[in-house]
């Protein structure tokens, strides 16, 4: 009865030791995920489509995500508008996944209007999944 009781003990630790392992993402994707971030607000910054388009995984075109779209929500309009860069960014991520909370900031008296984006790790590399503008907050 005893060695049950240690046996049991013993699975317990195991099983809390393996459910707790990854609460923390691996800290080493950090600036990779930053580079994807850098290089990303580079190709907007000189509406370089096919850049975008590179860092953009192939599923993302199937949810309606491609150059286009995405210049064209930052520019708004193609002609006048303008794009500084992506402020107060916080990211999140879990595995393969993560998300992207900024502001998309036209020059340097602008709020900024809140925009979310998906990253994913495919490939070894993380690439632009979705990008989804929020609505302004009001204040």
């Amino acid at each position: 009865m005893k060695q049950i009781k240690i046996i049991g003990l013993i699975s317990l630790g195991f099983i809390l030791i393996f459910s707790c392992a990854e609460k923390n993402p691996p800290r080493d994707e950090i600036p990779l995920i930053k580079n994807l971030l850098g290089r990303f607000e580079t190709a907007v910054r000189e509406k370089n489509a096919a850049l975008i388009d590179s860092l953009t995984i192939a599923e993302a075109y199937d949810l309606g995500y491609n150059s286009t779209k995405i210049l064209s929500d930052i520019y708004q309009d193609p002609d006048t508008g303008q794009f500084l860069k992506f402020g107060n960014r916080e990211f999140f991520y879990v595995g393969s996944k993560g998300v992207v909370n900024c502001l998309i900031v036209s020059d340097t008296g602008d709020s900024g209007r809140p925009v979310e984006i998906t990253v994913v790790k495919a490939y070894g590399q993380w690439l632009l999944k979705r990008f989804d503008l929020k609505p302004k907050e009001s204040n």
